[in-house]
């Protein structure tokens, strides 16, 4: 039976790792988010749960918790998943549903209301069979500054 445990510290490489898969974008900016998930690894405002061994983990689910004005369907705390990702190998075998679940049992205790996520199409019957309905209203704004690492490359 597989089960999922709270990242650690000593997982922020191979988070960074599962992350840059999922985008298909590896590259420098992972050295970022590898250094973000070690900072933030006891951090309940950013939760992930993983699935694997010290060496290699197989997936994860990760979240962002927000504190906001209440509305009304929450009391002001929600939270946002993201970087949900298994690796090709061990896909339809439960794992992301676990990490899944562990991370929204997570959520719940914080007493999070609201919990949002952007599905693939791929993930979205997972996403409906755990409870989430879509929402077509969502947009949003990227202002990326340039960097060494998304700055367009030259001919």
């Amino acid at each position: 039976m597989l089960s999922a445990r709270r990242a650690r510290a000593a997982d922020a490489a191979e988070l960074a790792r599962l992350g840059a898969a999922l985008v298909q974008a590896p590259g420098q900016w992972t050295t970022r988010l590898d250094a973000f998930h070690r900072d933030h690894a006891d951090s309940d405002d950013h939760p992930a749960f993983v699935i694997g061994g010290p060496d290699r983990l197989i997936a994860c689910a990760a979240a962002t918790i927000t504190r906001s004005v209440p509305g009304p369907d929450h009391l002001g705390l929600y939270a946002h998943i993201h970087t949900v990702y298994t690796a090709p190998d061990f896909r339809r075998r439960g794992c992301a549903r676990t990490a899944v679940q562990a991370l929204l049992d997570f959520l719940t205790a914080q007493g999070c209301g609201l919990i949002t996520l952007n599905a693939t199409d791929d993930g979205a019957p997972l996403y409906r069979a755990l409870g989430f309905m879509p929402n077509g209203r969502a947009m949003r704004l990227i202002q990326a500054r340039p960097t060494p690492w998304n700055r367009p490359r030259q001919p």
